[in-house]
């Protein structure tokens, strides 16, 4: 546990960014190498199946995320109060009410999900290695949203590095597993998921002992806290706002996956080459950002408003300073770094349309750094509208400007509208930032 108002900013933040960038690097290392064993030992068929139904995935993902995420801001607050009996009533009730959600979704998803592929316009080929990936996955969502979201707990109160053992825990885990499952038990696609679950379990199990220990260490152990209503009303200011930003910016892929898979399954497994490369360039800095979210939800708990400012510019500078060299590094070997998710005989069209995001549209991510930046910060403080604004105005454009660019030029009009949403969101966050009425209701 650590008072991240305290001390050198510099020095603090980046101690603090480390382990979570390597964290979400680690969780992206196993996932990228399950992306490779699916595209390299299984074949494209395995790959377009693992990712053919991933915006639906990450639609249920990003909503228990965006929860977590702000049960993790209210945590912070408390901790800054120092009201630790309250934090662990906050924690345990929000653990149990979204595991039992989760089971809800998982079983609707199960019984429909012959309608979702239709929804989704699952390519018929695929459907049989899809339907046995995606079985496996539901099966153990409550237990990889319960991992992800303990992470959440971890930071609010300056522990990075527990979450950071518990990463590399997982991805030794996951991706022995997972090789054991494809190459020894000759499993196919689902072999993936079933390391990705069972590793997860693994870790829930050590989470919540650790949790138990450090409520006890606050003098706040004994009994399991009962479910109170006036806490769980608390912490949904928090938590249901920002659950539904992060609902609306996975929305438009949900939407908009239709007409990925509409295109051909060439599409398709590009989508889920290229969002996995996304997905390691923008862990780096969403990772280093939460710095800043949790460091101005320490602030605002402890009434320090007078450093607000100053840990924006410095969590900017960090998340820059670390995810350009990476983005550099895509573009620049944009050829050699798509190779690696296929095999030689895989379909050109699908390399190619790899290829050229990573040299042309990849480039403009760094716009997103700041957009995640001050959704990190409008979290933090508690100004949830202005996180809906940003991320509403995003998707809204992500939608328009790529259902009108599919058409004429395919999965390239997809990229481009993904690209106007990164520049939309950053625009209308630096406008909130520097004239919202925050500083005055703050006086910072």
């Amino acid at each position: 546990m650590k008072d991240l108002t305290k001390g050198n900013i510099y020095k603090t933040f980046l101690l603090f960014a480390i382990p979570i960038v390597v964290s979400s690097l680690l969780s992206q290392a196993y996932s990228t190498i399950d992306t490779v064993m699916a595209g390299k030992l299984l074949g494209d068929s395995a790959l377009a199946a693992t990712g053919a139904l991933a915006p639906f995935n990450l639609f249920v993902n990003s909503t228990f995320w965006g929860y977590g995420t702000g049960v993790g801001i209210y945590v912070s607050h408390l901790f800054g109060a120092r009201d630790y009996q309250k934090m662990k009533q906050v924690v345990t009730n929000n653990a149990r009410i979204v595991s039992a959600l989760l089971l809800v979704i998982s079983a609707l998803s199960l019984i429909f999900r012959q309608d979702l592929y239709r929804l989704l316009n699952v390519d018929p080929q695929i459907i049989p290695e899809c339907d046995r990936y995606f079985i496996v996955i539901t099966l153990g969502k409550v237990f990889l949203l319960y991992v992800i979201n303990c992470g959440y707990v971890f930071h609010a109160i300056g522990d990075s590095a527990f979450p950071f053992y518990i990463s590399l825990l997982t991805s030794v885990l996951n991706i022995a597993m997972s090789a054991a499952c494809v190459l020894l038990l000759r499993m196919g696609v689902e072999g993936l998921a079933v390391g990705t679950v069972a590793s997860a379990v693994i870790c829930t199990v050590i989470y919540r002992a650790k949790l138990s220990a450090i409520f006890r260490k606050m003098g706040a152990g004994g009994k399991p806290a009962p479910l109170e209503l006036q806490s769980v009303r608390e912490t949904c200011k928090y938590a249901l706002t920002s659950m539904a930003q992060q609902s609306i910016m996975y929305f438009a892929t949900f939407f908009l996956s239709p007409m990925i898979n509409n295109i051909g399954s060439a599409a398709s497994a590009s989508y889920t080459v290229t969002s996995r490369i996304y997905d390691i360039n923008a862990c780096i800095y969403i990772s280093s950002s939460k710095t800043v979210g949790s460091y101005t939800a320490q602030c605002y708990g402890a009434k320090k408003y007078h450093l607000l400012k100053k840990g924006v510019r410095v969590g900017g500078l960090q998340a820059m300073v670390l995810v350009l060299p990476v983005i550099a590094a895509c573009a620049l070997l944009a050829e050699p770094v798509t190779r690696l998710f296929y095999k030689a005989e895989a379909d050109p069209v699908s390399v190619q349309y790899t290829v050229e995001f990573l040299r042309y549209c990849l480039p403009f991510l760094f716009i997103n750094v700041y957009a995640n930046l001050y959704h990190n910060f409008f979290r933090g403080i508690g100004r949830m509208r202005a996180l809906l604004i940003t991320t509403i105005a995003g998707s809204v454009i992500r939608i328009i400007v790529s259902a009108l660019l599919i058409e004429p030029f395919g999965i390239y009009g997809y990229y481009a509208g993904w690209v106007m949403s990164w520049v939309l969101d950053a625009a209308i966050g630096v406008g909130i930032y520097f004239f919202g009425s925050w500083r005055k209701v703050l006086k910072a």
